[in-house]
């Protein structure tokens, strides 16, 4: 890592990754990502890197509600930005092999129409990686429900045809401190000056210990 890297600003979403997506690396093995991968709900690419590393992934594809910036960004020229909704994708009928929908559902009334697309898109036997908070989780204006416990969600993607094969909590109390401070630093100040070694710090050490009620719940299904 470049000196330049370690003293830049880092945002909250790569401390998120750190915690989050080595679950999910975790509740992976044995499996890989393959063929056509679709991120639902994209951002700003959080999931970027970790697809990146399937060597057997042949395009990445990238949706958001505003046109997506994550193809211009990456080196990676897998990537594809689609401009869309999670309610109702632009693509065909199983038309992809894994899917990815972080931090998304409990931004939509209409979850369960979400769902139905997500299943629609994905081809028998494809992966479907999803990431929801879980209660008690901290208030977010954006958010239209608090989270989801484990057998919500469970049902939830059952009912689309989506089998859980696994399912984990992640993010403590040393996640919820790094939120609540990033967000009033970056508050006071008008911009984001939060250290990025002190953010990586601190959220390998709340992926260490677990300790305190967890904020967020991962699951990786599969289409039946």
């Amino acid at each position: 890592m470049r000196v330049s890297d370690l003293v830049r600003p880092a945002w909250f979403d790569e401390a998120r990754l750190i915690v989050q997506g080595t679950l999910f690396e975790q509740m992976l093995e044995g499996k890989q990502l393959a063929g056509r991968v679709l991120n639902a709900g994209c951002g700003e690419g959080l999931y970027a890197p970790l697809v990146e590393r399937y060597d057997g992934v042949a395009e990445i594809v990238n949706l958001d509600l505003a046109p997506p910036p994550v193809a211009r960004r990456r080196a990676d020229r897998r990537h594809r930005d689609v401009q869309g909704s999670v309610t109702a994708l632009p693509f065909a009928s199983e038309s992809f092999d894994a899917v990815i929908c972080s931090e998304v559902l409990e931004h939509i009334p209409a979850d369960g129409d979400a769902v139905a697309e997500l299943a629609r898109v994905t081809r028998p036997g494809a992966l479907v990686l999803v990431s929801v908070p879980t209660p008690p989780a901290p208030w977010d204006a954006n958010h239209v429900r608090e989270g989801y416990r484990p057998q919500q969600l469970t049902t939830l993607l059952r009912e689309h045809g989506l089998e859980v094969a696994t399912i984990g909590l992640c993010m403590h109390a040393w996640m919820r401190a790094l939120y609540v401070s990033w967000h009033q630093l970056q508050k006071l100040t008008g911009r984001n000056i939060f250290p990025r070694p002190l953010l990586r710090s601190i959220a390998h050490l709340d992926r260490r210990t677990r300790w305190g009620d967890p904020w967020d719940l991962v699951a990786v299904a599969e289409k039946r």
